[in-house]
């Protein structure tokens, strides 16, 4: 069985490398190691990422007849000479959260980016143009990040290499904010973003959030919760996305394989999250508990109830006169961990698999991105797109900010979103019908995600226990991570 002529919605085929491999090449621009039939670069030290990105894309059988000859090419039927190329990578943070310098289990590794761009430009043939793009955290270094993951290197090296194909590196965000202190903005500073605008989407009735009740008291991730509100209301719900993801042939998604706080696990459908431009619009949770229609919280108590007051009142005030309030705000927050907890022990924001928002959220950008083109939506055919999760180093428990590492070796691709989430949760222990974003996925029909059932996912492997139908693996193959701990307990598969 092999991915050939399928499109993003009906391919329920997923491919799976097991490399072996517990650690990243440490010398940009991360050469490959051998020298294959169809590559035509330099040769560097031992890189297993970049072979184990290259088996998984063999095993797609794209193009099966070339195949071990100077004249294969295995993205034929995703990326045809002349496309807009975009390679969305998980670049999330310069930094762990609580380790700043164990961000390998963090963000997409260059080597990863290195090979998926090097095959991208082998099926260019010398014609197209190549965005390496993504929306970071506000208070992440974008110039670090492009130093840390080599991306500097890698786009020096292909100046030669790539010949007059362009390749630009993207930082979408159009504010970054370089002074965050005990989760207190202190600073603002405007960027350029995207040079080629932005594409407002209503989607409307299609959007996922829809049927949650009339009366909604969104938050999202910055403090004007009026502004998040603002466009989620009287049946309309509006995105703001990079004109330049919008406007792609041809969508490239490179992911990390850890955990999420908010909807259990990173992966594919999450990721695409970072192509919006208009970061505030985005409803991460309801305030509130269940009992209310919210999902802030799992339970009342007294103490939630003025922690939510106590917070939301300094949020209000930051919007007014930040440079007084911010010293009193972090004061607060001090307080605030002695009182009610710390946020790595204690649930709160919606960072609990009770989460009924943030998910909904991630279905509406990924059908934005799939059904529109710069200009309209929705279009009648979803645009192509290729899913390859980084799974080398994994990261489980406390994420997307501070997982802890997990020496996984995995490379995982497919040309459906859904197919490869749900294979990618597995593989780390989690049952993909736990998790909503998953779950949900299946039932969409008006703008699908998946054209499939969940039966029906196939998994080809170098692995031989990790090949057939997904709902008949193993459980005991899988890696068994850690959820974060608002999840634990309520995702995990059962032997």
């Amino acid at each position: 069985m092999n991915a050939s002529g399928h499109t993003t919605l009906s391919c329920s085929l997923v491919c799976v490398n097991d490399s072996h491999a517990e650690r990243y090449p440490s010398e940009p621009p991360f050469h490959p190691d051998a020298a294959y039939h169809e590559y035509k670069g330099a040769i560097g030290p031992p890189n297993p990422v970049y072979a184990a990105v290259r088996d998984t894309l063999r095993l797609m059988k794209l193009d099966p007849e070339n195949e071990g000859t100077d004249r294969w090419n295995p993205l034929r039927t995703i990326v045809r000479p002349g496309d807009r190329v975009v390679i969305k990578p998980n670049l999330l943070s310069h930094r762990h959260k609580d380790r700043h310098g164990d961000w390998k289990c963090v963000i997409t590794h260059g080597s990863v980016i290195r090979a998926v761009l090097d095959y991208v430009m082998l099926a260019l043939k010398g014609r197209g143009e190549v965005w390496i793009t993504d929306g970071p955290q506000f208070d992440a270094d974008w110039s670090a990040i492009v130093s840390m993951t080599g991306l500097d290197r890698i786009l020096e090296y292909g100046k030669s290499f790539y010949g007059n194909v362009p390749v630009h590196v993207l930082d979408l965000r159009p504010e970054w904010w370089p002074d965050v202190r005990e989760g207190v903005i202190g600073k603002r500073e405007n960027l350029r973003g995207d040079p080629a605008g932005s594409q407002t989407i209503d989607v409307g009735p299609w959007s996922a959030l829809g049927i949650l009740p009339d009366e909604k008291s969104f938050h999202g991730s910055d403090y004007d919760e009026e502004e998040t509100n603002r466009y989620h209301r009287h049946g309309a719900h509006e995105y703001l996305l990079s004109r330049t993801c919008t406007c792609a042939d041809v969508i490239i998604n490179i992911p990390k394989l850890k955990t999420h706080k908010k909807v259990g696990a990173t992966l594919c459908l999450k990721n695409i999250v970072g192509i919006n431009t208009g970061r505030n619009r985005l409803p991460h949770y309801i305030n509130g508990v269940p009992r209310d229609h919210g999902d802030e919280f799992p339970d009342p108590t007294p103490g939630r109830a003025l922690e939510q007051t106590w917070i939301r009142r300094f949020e209000r005030g930051m919007l007014k006169h930040p440079g007084i309030v911010a010293p009193l705000f972090r004061a607060s927050k001090r307080m605030g961990k002695y009182l009610f907890g710390d946020t790595r022990h204690v649930i709160r924001n919606g960072n609990w698999h009770g989460n009924d928002t943030c998910w909904r959220m991630v279905h509406d950008i990924n059908a934005c991105l799939l059904y529109s083109d710069g200009e309209h939506f929705p279009v009648q055919h979803p645009r192509r797109y290729l899913g390859i999760v980084d799974g080398i180093i994994g990261g489980e428990g406390n994420g997307p900010e501070a997982p802890e590492p997990v020496k996984a070796g995995f490379i995982i691709a497919g040309l459906n979103p859904v197919a490869v989430d749900s294979v990618s949760a597995w593989i780390m222990g989690f049952d993909p019908l736990k998790l909503a974003m998953i779950r949900n996925a299946f039932d969409r029909h008006d703008l699908p995600l998946a054209g499939f059932a969940y039966d029906d996912i196939r998994v080809v492997s170098n692995n031989p226990d990790l090949g057939g139908a997904l709902r008949r693996l193993d459980p005991a193959r899988s890696l068994k991570l850690k959820p974060h701990f608002g999840w634990s307990g309520h995702i995990e598969l059962e032997p």
